[in-house]
This record gives structure tokens, sequence and C-alpha cells, in this order.
């Protein structure tokens, strides 16, 4: 079994299940660990003493039990974690190709989302951070917290069994945005999306050209006709996050791959409004071969839209 020879490996090792978990290194390496085998069997309750967030304590432990039970060079279990790979990037495919991924408004209750929307807001932004004012992710204005609400970027209404692929939940604050209620539908209905670029780097595309014309009734985010900030004000900006969470890359990767394929079938994108780039940073998760996703997502779905 791999043993750790220094925190520097276990950060490696962490980092190589997911980029976000390299940074809990040094405080599980206090704790004791040495071995992928003692961060399967580590408990919870230490985890969170090591502030894992509670999102990422039952994937690192299944990770590392299927890691640690095995040598690198074990040829038969590579090949194994390649055609789960394809499975599940097929498995994506069919999903689109039968409209189970589309742009979708909440399903919650009034009462739900208001849960979901505190959570997003402890998460983002602290337990002991002023909730009366609310800093919109998208804009930049700071507002009362009363016109804040969430989007989902992984939608309430698709198939729930996909998250696991993707490592993550539904409702946990990384699936969420805070942003101004006008924002909301446009992002349900994919006329923006978000791009990450990095670690800490998420950019906010306007896909919707009509939202985008100056001289257009839609043009206006927020305020009044003639005044307020505009989509072409927040459009090519990075989202505006507190330096201690950020929303989960692969689940924003996810949503900015549907809507720019999206709009491109709808004629959206010309020589002077281009669809987006997706950076690598998109998809920095060991369960999923973004290469091989982007691939069946692009033929597939072009199949489809041609038959």
């Amino acid at each position: 079994m791999a043993r750790f020879g220094n925190v520097a490996e276990l950060a490696t090792f962490l980092g190589k299940l997911d980029a976000d978990y390299a940074e809990y290194a040094p405080a599980l390496w206090q704790k004791g660990i040495k071995t992928p085998r003692q961060l399967a069997n580590f408990s919870e309750p230490h985890y969170l003493a090591c502030d894992v967030l509670e999102g990422h304590i039952d994937d690192i432990k299944a990770r590392a039990a299927t890691t640690g039970t095995r040598e690198p060079g074990d040829l038969k279990h590579i090949l194994k974690q390649l055609m789960d790979a394809m499975q599940d990037n097929m498995s994506l495919a069919r999903l689109v190709l039968r409209g189970q991924l589309r742009p979708s408004s909440s399903s919650a209750s009034t009462k739900r989302l208001e849960h979901y929307r505190l959570a997003a807001i402890e998460y983002y932004y602290g337990s002991d951070a002023d909730k009366s004012k609310i800093r919109c992710m998208v804009t930049g204005e700071e507002v009362d917290s009363r016109e804040i609400t969430v989007g989902h970027i992984y939608r309430q209404a698709w198939p729930t069994g996909l998250l696991k692929v993707m490592g993550c939940k539904l409702h946990e604050p990384r699936n969420v945005l805070l942003m101004q209620k006008q924002l909301k539908k446009r992002f349900d209905n994919w006329d923006w999306t978000i791009v990450p670029e990095g670690p800490d780097a998420f950019r906010v595309h306007v896909l919707n050209p009509h939202l985008l014309d100056p001289k257009g009734r839609e043009q206006y985010v927020t305020g009044h006709t003639g005044k307020g900030t505009t989509w072409r004000d927040v459009n090519n900006t990075l989202l505006h996050l507190p330096p201690i969470a950020h929303p989960a890359r692969r689940l924003c990767g996810l949503h900015a791959t549907l809507a720019v394929q999206e709009a491109d079938t709808k004629g959206w994108f010309d020589e002077k409004h281009e669809a987006p780039k997706m950076s690598e940073a998109s998809w920095q998760s060991p369960t999923f071969d973004h290469l091989l996703m982007k691939k069946y997502l692009t033929d597939e779905a072009a199949n489809s839209f041609d038959a």
C-alpha cells in the first residue's frame, strides 16, 4: 500500500482525487493521515475537525478506499477506470439526447428555497458574516439580502443519479449561486452561463445576443430603462466570489457546455458574438474524462439535431 512520505505527497494524492481537496492536506497530516486507507477510514467528525467540507467527506473516503486497495500499476484497475469514464460520458450524452438535461425553472417551494439560500450564504460568507447585505455574485452589487435568491447550477429537474458521477449533491451550496432575483430566470433559461477558468476564477458569459443589444428593451439587468446595470456590464466579467469558497467547477462546466451547445443550435453566435471557449479548468475531476464527454456531447447531439 502506498504511504505518504510528507504533507506534499498527501496534497498531491488529494489533488488527484479533486483539485479542491489538496488544501486539506496540512490539517489531515497533523492528524496522522499517512495512507489512503487511513483517509478511507477517517471518521466524519475528525474530517469536520480538519475543516473538510461535509459535502467532500464521502467523496474523499470512497475514492481513497478504491485507490488504496490497488497498486498504481494495476492494469486491470486502470482499464476499469477508463471504461467507467466512457460509460459515464455515454450516459450523459444519452440524457442530453432524450431531453432530460434541458433549461428548467426551480421546482422547490418557497420555504425550501429559503433554506437553500441561507445555507449558501453561510457556505460562501461564513456563519459570522453580516447577512443583512449580500453581494450579488454576478453584478457585484451589494443589496438587501431579501433581494438575493439561489440559482441551482445542476437543475433540480435533472436526473439526480448523474450527480454521483459529478461527485456532488443537488442541494449542497457548491451547486448554488447567489444572485439578484431578476437574474435567475435568465440563468435557468441558459441565456447566460459561468465558465470556470481556474481554481478561483469563474467568468460570466451572456449567450443571448438580444440581451447585449444596446438599443434593445432587454438590455438592463437591474434598474430602469435608461439607467442601471446592463447585460453588457456583466458580460465577460469574473464572478464576484468571497475568498473562502467557490462553486463546483465541474457543475459550472456542465452548465456552460450544455448552455453553449443550446445557444449554438439557436444561431446565437456569429463573428461579432463568438461562443465562449471552454477552459480545461472546467473538468478537473477524476470521475470525468472531459475530452470524451465533450466529444460525445458535440458529436451525438449534433447527430440528434440533424436527424
